[in-house]
């Protein structure tokens, strides 16, 4: 049936592209809309600038002025040679001649600073507000006509911080925390309390860093990110109730640039970025080659990353209607799998009825690390290639068509991967002990085919104007990897003794070999509706009718091969109203419901999957916008309820199980732009409560023994801070001596984090198994959860830059300070152990551009 019902569905979606194609190829010379950027000589954005398209001894036949972005649009434009004049004061006026023969989205104009005789105030370059977002409604639309929060780093931002990764922009937003899903292998993080498990997003098309890829992303290639809060499976199918991440990669523009940087760190970190952006036949075909080259050591014991990453990308007009833009990567690269520091536990009795004790990282030096240097050694190769089309039917009607290949593989050499079994021993003990357990693999490789096909319809009728859009999307994921359990020799955390044989023999607890193959087939249809009504008010409504098929053909140790499956087909509505009483103000609400993931495969007894997720999120907001829209603020409180909630089983952390219900409900505030036209600022605040608020596997949450599991009923959610913050500030003069100078700095933090894991006290050293099975023998463990616990954590960090511009030329030299006080502090936890931030860290970088 699920095979009969996807070939209606591709039949549908060919008998609609051969019923549009004649429309696409018909000769007819619509208007089309004009879109670009004006930045100055720096390439900061210039705000307020005027942009005037005319025809000789015509007057003007469009105006438009480019909002906090440095951003201007014109919608509709005739075909024809036209001249086109930018103003803007402080500036010299910038006149080109400009043939439309197609729609232009990317123009890039720069403008040369005026005579140093006049007397002028220079607009300085922004980019940390945003006023319109794509993301969470796949159309461009301004931030204060969408019921929705939604906030956008820009470039600017990432500049100035000298961001190295994700995590460290997402520091930015409110109601985002990182994670520690995957040893620091993957962008793990949460937003508004609910982990993200490294799900990720690229120009609207899913990567799952998780099970996908070993490679974070690398910013390098990064043009802006946008983070939606709140459940989008309306437009995005699977995913988590919290929100999503999407990084808006660097295009091709009509400019001709060439930039080189280098960047230097403590550890023997090198850097090298270059970015090549070069018009091939005119505005018609555009191409732009982006190079990363990263050799880096870290501040723990063993740590590295190297990696060599290529972006090359073309914009082609192909015809008068149809345009094409192609984006692929090739990343090669290696990192070392991190567990962090482990915990220790204290020998204490019985708390309460569940926490039967209290622990934290081990005082140990932040570097150290308890793996073998011989082990946990990532290499990978991956590469996509995503063709993305534009077709222009007619006015305000466009059908558009995204394609992405991906494929990843691994180099296992050597194949072991070890981690932290357990606490290092309790105070008091001579050795420290510290088990470990670990897994060999000889391969792994993964493979995703992903289409979105969609039509955005903009008209009006009875007054009310209508911004729709229909959509079909379809994924499919396969991989494969094998493995067999090892267990390396217990290590003193005070002297520790490295690269000692493994046992892989039966001997081992973990000992077998094994092999997985698993993936999803999914597809959905959607509808979504914006209205624009009288007085300032606008509605939201949307749908999508899922259908998924999850697969996983497993084979462990002394057990059949287990082939397991699970069909879903639910539908997600969503809907928002907003209300602008006045032109800086608006007031928003909304509903809107999430489909999950039908959870990992449960590898204890009978092989099955879990049973769906599912949320609902309730939210109110208020948006701002303030000094000609420079400067925006927004606030919001919502609550979120997701039903079906995986976790890791209390008594093995490597088994997933379902634990009911959970909740988070908080209250968000996120300022960004420019407050004069020297400082520009972005702050956020966040405060959350989440809780688990019905555990299936104990009905009665008096009873701490209930099902043989201990109840998570009533606890909080695994690594998530409640309190987040941070605020980032800059000062950039643009008249007198200090002219070219950049001054900022600013501040981030988080309050404490728990880790919620069964366990039973003793814990015996030299049998990692004892007091694991439950029930245990009262007179000799206690079992419960044990409550792993990482303080408060807070960052000082500064900057200063210089730059220089002749003509097209540009050198820029920029100092970063991170954690200025040096704070011992950690940025997650798992049950592995906790991560450490970032020691007192001077990193330079040097820029050249022309």
């Amino acid at each position: 049936m699920f095979v009969a019902r996807f070939r209606s569905a591709a039949l549908l979606a060919v008998s609609i592209l051969l019923f549009l194609f004649p429309l696409v190829v018909k000769a007819q010379q619509a208007p089309v809309p004009i879109r670009g950027t004006v930045q100055d000589p720096t390439g900061g954005l210039v705000i307020g600038a005027r942009v005037r398209l005319q025809k000789p001894g015509v007057a003007s036949v469009a105006t438009a002025t480019t909002g906090a972005e440095g951003r201007f649009a014109i919608p509709a434009v005739p075909f024809g040679t036209y001249t086109l004049t930018v103003e803007a004061t402080g500036f010299e006026v910038l006149n080109r001649q400009l043939t439309v023969s197609a729609a232009l989205q990317n123009l890039s104009l720069t403008l040369r600073v005026a005579s140093v005789q006049q007397t002028v105030t220079v607009s300085a370059p922004t980019g940390y507000a945003a006023v319109s977002a794509e993301t969470g409604t796949k159309m461009d639309l301004p931030l204060m006509e969408t019921p929705m929060g939604i906030q956008v780093i820009g470039r600017q931002v990432l500049n100035d911080q000298q961001t190295v990764n994700l995590i460290d922009a997402l520091v930015n937003v409110s109601g985002v925390t990182p994670t520690n899903d995957s040893f620091g292998t993957s962008d793990s993080f949460s937003v508004r309390g609910f982990d993200g498990a490294a799900l990720l997003y690229q120009d609207g098309a899913r990567m799952d860093e998780y099970s996908d890829s070993g490679i974070p992303q690398d910013m390098a290639n990064v043009e802006s990110v946008e983070v939606v809060k709140g459940p989008e499976s309306v437009l995005f199918g699977q995913g988590e109730p919290g929100g999503l991440v999407n990084v808006i990669t660097k295009k091709p523009r009509t400019d001709r640039f060439d930039s080189f940087s280098q960047q230097l760190g403590p550890h023997r970190f090198y850097r090298s970025v270059s970015d090549s952006n070069l018009p091939l036949i005119g505005d018609k075909l555009l191409g732009r080659l982006v190079l990363d080259w990263t050799d880096a050591h870290s501040f723990r014991n063993f740590g590295f990353t190297r990696e060599l990453n290529a972006y090359p990308s073309l914009a082609w007009n192909l015809s008068q209607r149809v345009e094409l833009v192609l984006r692929t990567s090739n990343e090669r690269g290696g990192l070392l799998l991190d567990p962090g520091i482990p915990f220790q536990s204290p020998q204490t009795g019985v708390l309460n009825q569940r926490i039967i004790a209290i622990t934290g990282p081990a005082k140990v030096p932040i570097s150290s690390n308890f793996i073998d240097y011989s082990t946990n050694n990532g290499s990978g190769w991956q590469y996509d290639i995503r063709p993305e089309m534009k077709i222009h039917l007619s006015e305000g009607t466009d059908l558009r068509i995204q394609y992405k290949h991906f494929y990843t593989t691994a180099n296992p050499n050597p194949p072991t991967t070890e981690t932290y079994f357990g606490d290092a021993s309790v105070p008091g003990t001579p050795d420290g002990s510290l088990n470990r357990f670990g897994f060999t693999e000889t391969y792994f490789h993964h493979r995703t085919n992903q289409v979105t096909s969609d039509v955005p319809v903009r008209f009006k009728f009875a007054g009310v104007e209508n911004k729709m859009l229909l959509g079909f999307d379809f994924s499919k994921d396969y991989g494969a990897y094998d493995y067999n359990g090892g267990c390396p020799q217990t290590i003193n955390i005070y002297a520790p003794v490295y690269n000692q044989p493994i046992d892989y023999s039966s001997n081992c607890f973990l000992y077998g070999y094994g092999w997985n193959t698993l993936g999803y087939l999914a597809y959905g249809a959607y509808f979504q509706d914006f209205l624009t009504f009288p007085h300032h008010l606008f509605a939201m409504a949307g749908v999508r009718q899922n259908w998924a098929l999850s697969f996983e053909n497993y084979f462990a140790p002394n057990a059949p091969a287990n082939n397991t499956a699970v069909h879903d087909r639910p539908a997600n509505p969503r809907a928002g109203l907003l209300w602008q009483p006045i032109e800086k103000i608006s007031l928003y609400s909304n509903y809107s419901s999430n489909y999950g993931d039908s959870g990992p495969l449960v590898t204890v007894g009978a092989q099955k999957f879990l049973p769906p997720q599912s949320a609902d999120q309730v939210e109110f907001g208020v948006k701002s916008e303030w000094l000609g829209k420079k400067l925006t603020a927004s606030a919001a409180v919502y609550r979120i309820i997701k039903h079906n909630v995986p976790a890791p089983d209390p008594k093995n952390p490597l088994v997933t199980i379902a634990i009911g219900t959970a909740r988070t409900e908080g209250v968000e505030l996120d300022v960004a732009g420019q407050i004069t036209p020297d400082l520009r600022v972005i702050a956020s605040y966040s405060n959350l409560q989440d809780l688990v608020t019905s555990d299936t596997n104990c009905n009665d949450p008096n009873n701490s023994n209930c099902s043989g599991i201990p109840s998570q009923q009533g606890l909080p959610f695994d690594g998530i801070a409640h309190v987040t913050g941070s605020l980032w500030a800059t000062w950039q003069p643009h008249q007198g001596a200090l002219r070219g100078l950049t001054v900022g700095g600013g501040l981030n933090g988080h309050s404490a984090e728990h880790y919620f894991q069964f366990t039973s006290l003793p814990v015996f050293t030299n049998n990692p198994t004892a007091c694991q099975a439950y029930p245990a023998d009262p007179t000799q463990c206690t079992s419960g959860f044990e409550d792993d616990r990482v303080p408060n954590a807070s960052q000082v960090n500064l900057m200063a830059a210089w730059r220089h511009t002749w003509g097209r030329k540009q050198i820029s030299a920029q100092l970063n300070i991170r954690n200025l006080l040096n704070n011992y502090s950690f940025s997650s936890l798992g049950y592995e152990g906790a991560l450490p931030n970032t020691p007192f860290q001077i990193m330079p970088q040097l820029e050249f551009k022309f």
